[in-house]
């Protein structure tokens, strides 16, 4: 859910930002670059003082936080597109910014997209462990590998080292799957480039 949403406002910021260019550009880029000075970690525990973490809460800020770096993606390969060809014919017959947004620079962009998705994936699933360590997570009946490896903590002096295994090493298989996949689909766009 964190990548999905994260990627659509990513997506939808940066076509919009790279193809108006200008002023516009260099205000909504630097609002990018603002929000990304603010430390994540930092932001969270700070939120964890306050309130009680919901499923729908940790989607909601980690998406608002996520989405920084799709924009940018976007923004780039926006850039170069815009000044194509394609995107100058649709404009000289008359085509709408919309429609030039919507039918010419958001499917030309779609790899990239698609593949940074997928690091959205795992970058998502990695700080929701590093949350979860830090005891900004789900009630306990939920079970999260964040929650999981601080247990196993808790007990490694205790002479239960085996204990931050397995949920150490299932995060770790899981973002180098996610980002294995994303390497997939970054040869696969290139070679069709």
């Amino acid at each position: 859910a964190v990548a999905l949403a994260a990627t659509a406002i990513g997506v939808l910021y940066g076509v919009i930002s790279g193809f108006f260019g200008g002023l516009a550009d260099t205000i909504m880029m630097r609002f990018v670059d603002i929000i990304f000075a603010i430390p994540v970690v930092y932001l969270f525990i700070d939120l964890a003082s306050e309130f009680r973490p919901t499923l729908p809460l940790l989607i909601v800020v980690l998406s608002l936080l996520s989405w920084l770096g799709p924009a940018r993606l976007v923004r780039g390969e926006t850039l170069s597109l815009r000044v194509r060809e394609h995107v100058e014919a649709v404009r000289i017959m008359g085509g709408r910014s919309g429609r030039i947004i919507i039918r010419h620079l958001v499917p030309n962009t779609m790899g990239t997209i698609v593949v940074n998705a997928t690091f959205q994936v795992a970058d998502a699933i990695l700080t929701l462990a590093v949350l979860s360590y830090f005891g900004f997570s789900l009630p306990p009946p939920t079970a999260t590998w964040g929650g999981m490896l601080e247990n196993g903590v808790n007990f490694l002096y205790d002479g239960y080292w085996w204990e931050i295994y397995p949920a150490g090493l299932m995060i770790v298989f899981t973002v180098v799957g996610f980002n294995f996949i994303g390497e997939v689909g970054r040869a696969s766009c290139r070679e069709r480039v």
